[in-house]
């Protein structure tokens, strides 16, 4: 039975605080080829403390998927310093994904930056240029962070020395659900993707993708064989990236997919995660997931096509009876009707991790602190603090920490009883309450593992 295994997803130089501080936790660290183009200094230094320092795993997401998509989602409006009107403005594509296009070259740069459109999948049918570009893509995540040592005076003496990623990524693409001819031939290139990179001569392990939509996730059969298909591959593990698909609203015969997908890798002795999952991925470890991967308080699912225009959203608090984030007022509310009146009862009941200990000293009220809002200067909503965010941020990756030895140190029958009895007693609570309703994906999950 697999152990679960979490590699956290750095999102920005931003969060490498968060990551510095509670790495060590988890099994290792995904960036993406984005924000090393985009932050090449910044991103080698952090992998040299993770790799060399620390001793974790550290990968690179190639996300060749964004060049198979409207190349809006990539593009950004920038000053046009060539036009004759002053403050004449353009749209073009963002600096970091120009360089990455720059840098795996081939169908990718004739496609994107040559033609202004997005990869076809007729594009990935020659055979030559496929395996052009899975041997690119894996030179890529081999040796770009060499080369910019070699670029840089002041770490040209540790480039020879610099060591791999822990594994590689093939190069992947959105499958579709519509229409149908579209999806089919995208499928078709997956698997051809997986067997030219599964050929490559590589050492560290190569790992496949299955980048799907969730309609097709529900298809159990054509997920089933696509995934057998990959998983004949020569490809030495794979990561499963079904678009926008919350684990706390999953159906059951979904659930029985992902079942039926790791038992179909585990069959072939090879390892399968999820690319962006949660709790249920780490209670899947019983059914032969190995691990799965999410961001610093966000990424436990992510849709393929991304959301534009949208505000920050708040950092809600992670409620570990449930593994979900609620609004801390709701959970406050709450706090009375579950017979909780005191910090001590709180940590026994809820979290007692550091931050939370931290944070109420034995007075329940400074609970609040997870929530704490301010009305900015201009704004008519009040928005989070950074401190609140931040707060709410490091408790939840330690609270993921204690979930992951709680699955790994128990069987499939003590975890399901642990979602049996948090679904009881929050299911109690009186409706107006909120979190009564918070209750139905244990249950689903209880009933189809």
């Amino acid at each position: 039975m697999a152990q679960s295994r979490l590699f956290v997803r750095l999102g920005s130089h931003s969060e490498k605080d968060y990551l510095l501080k509670t790495a060590k936790l988890f099994s290792g660290v995904i960036v993406g080829a984005n924000l090393v183009e985009s932050t090449p200094g910044a991103t080698v230094s952090l992998a040299l403390s993770l790799m060399g320092g620390m001793q974790l795993a550290f990968a690179i997401d190639p996300m060749t998927y964004t060049f198979g998509m409207d190349l809006s989602y990539i593009t950004s409006e920038t000053i046009d310093r060539t036009a004759k009107v002053k403050g004449t403005r353009k749209a073009s594509l963002k600096k970091s994904f120009a360089s990455l296009a720059r840098q795996f070259g081939g169908i990718i740069e004739n496609a994107v930056l040559n033609s202004g459109r997005p990869i076809l999948p007729s594009d990935l049918r020659d055979p030559r240029s496929l395996q052009n570009l899975c041997s690119v893509v894996l030179d890529y995540q081999l040796n770009r962070m060499r080369q910019i040592c070699q670029a840089d005076p002041q770490l040209q003496e540790i480039a020879g020395e610099f060591p791999n990623p822990s594994f590689v990524f093939s190069p992947y693409f959105y499958i579709p659900d519509a229409p149908q001819q579209d999806s089919n031939d995208w499928e078709v290139a997956a698997v051809d993707i997986a067997n030219a990179f599964g050929q490559l001569n590589s050492p560290v392990p190569k790992h496949a993708v299955i980048c799907i939509s969730r309609k097709i996730a529900s298809d159990t059969n054509r997920f089933t064989a696509l995934s057998e298909r990959i998983a004949a591959s020569g490809c030495d593990g794979c990561w499963l990236w079904v678009s926008d698909l919350r684990e706390e609203q999953i159906t059951g015969p979904e659930l029985d997919g992902f079942k039926a997908v790791a038992a179909i890798f585990e069959r072939k002795n090879k390892p399968l995660f999820n690319l962006h999952g949660g709790y249920l991925s780490a209670l899947l470890s019983k059914h032969g997931l190995h691990g799965f991967s999410h961001g610093i308080g966000y990424g436990e699912s992510k849709d393929v096509v991304p959301v534009i225009g949208v505000t920050v959203p708040t950092v809600n608090y992670h409620l570990p009876p449930l593994h979900v984030r609620v609004p801390i007022v709701e959970l406050q509310r709450a706090l009375s009707a579950l017979g909780i009146t005191t910090a001590t009862d709180f940590h026994k009941r809820i979290c007692n991790c550091t931050i939370c200990k931290g944070i109420l000293k034995g007075d329940l009220n400074k609970l609040m602190e997870f929530g704490d809002f301010v009305l900015k200067v201009g704004n008519i909503k009040k928005s989070q603090t950074a401190d609140s965010a931040k707060k709410c941020r490091f408790h939840f990756l330690l609270a993921r920490r204690k979930e992951l030895d709680f699955v790994n140190g128990n069987t499939l029958e003590g975890v399901k009883k642990q979602l049996t009895d948090s679904a009881t007693e929050y299911s109690a609570l009186p409706p107006y309450l909120g979190l009564q309703d918070r209750t139905s994906h244990l249950k689903l999950w209880n009933a189809y593992l």
